[in-house]
């Protein structure tokens, strides 16, 4: 599935940019992530998280409802794929924004596909008529210091073959990470008690994710 195919079963995002709710007057949406993809870390505020800026535009066209997101750590205390636990709600939109911790732990390729497989396999039996909207790895496309460039490029061929054959949209970042504004200065304040760091996205980059996915819907 792609940008311009058709969405699922009795919701749409019509070229005008407007959602048509399903009938039962909610959208059902969820967000499934790491740090970057579910919890919004190192954004000034909750409130500044592409997570938010995008529930914000959903909640002012109509009525949202959210499922119930859960996960554990792996063995190194990084949320990835096989770690989410729980991926109950988003009958009509679910978010998936994970394999950035498997890059930097080097997975072996054929082990992280099947992980990516399971963990969608997972939400298709949970929400199977869903949109199902798929992120690439918050990555530098040369690696930098976390993983060389041929690592990154391949995770995020598997993570889109995964996406397609979950008819799924796959949604790329490597160029939004390769623009240093999206991330630095470091030492800002963040909430929770972090600060910029670098690697996460500031505010700048949480925006630009936000838009990345608002245009890749047409919202």
């Amino acid at each position: 599935m792609n940008a311009e195919a058709a969405p699922r079963r009795d919701w749409k995002v019509t070229q005008a940019g407007k959602i048509t709710w399903p009938n039962s007057g909610t959208l059902r949406v969820n967000f499934l992530g790491d740090s970057v993809g579910y919890r919004g870390s190192f954004a000034s505020t909750l409130e500044n998280s592409w997570r938010y800026l995008m529930r914000a535009r959903l909640e002012s066209v109509g009525p949202v409802a959210y499922g119930s997101y859960d996960h554990t750590h792996n063995a190194n205390g990084n949320t990835v794929f096989t770690s989410v636990s729980n991926v109950s709600g988003g009958e009509d939109l679910t978010f998936v924004m994970l394999g950035t911790n498997n890059v930097r732990e080097a997975q072996e390729y054929n082990a992280f596909s099947s992980d990516c497989a399971s963990a969608l396999d997972r939400v298709r039996a949970a929400a199977p008529d869903a949109l199902l909207v798929v992120g690439g790895t918050w990555m530098p496309s040369n690696g930098g210091p976390w993983a060389d460039c041929e690592r990154v490029a391949h995770y995020n061929v598997l993570i889109a073959e995964q996406a397609h054959k979950h008819d799924g949209l796959y949604v790329p970042f490597t160029d939004l990470f390769d623009h240093a504004p999206n991330r630095h200065p470091t030492g800002d304040p963040a909430f929770g008690g972090y600060t910029t760091d670098g690697f996460h996205p500031n505010d700048t980059g949480h925006r630009a994710i936000y838009d990345r996915y608002r245009i890749a819907l047409s919202l």
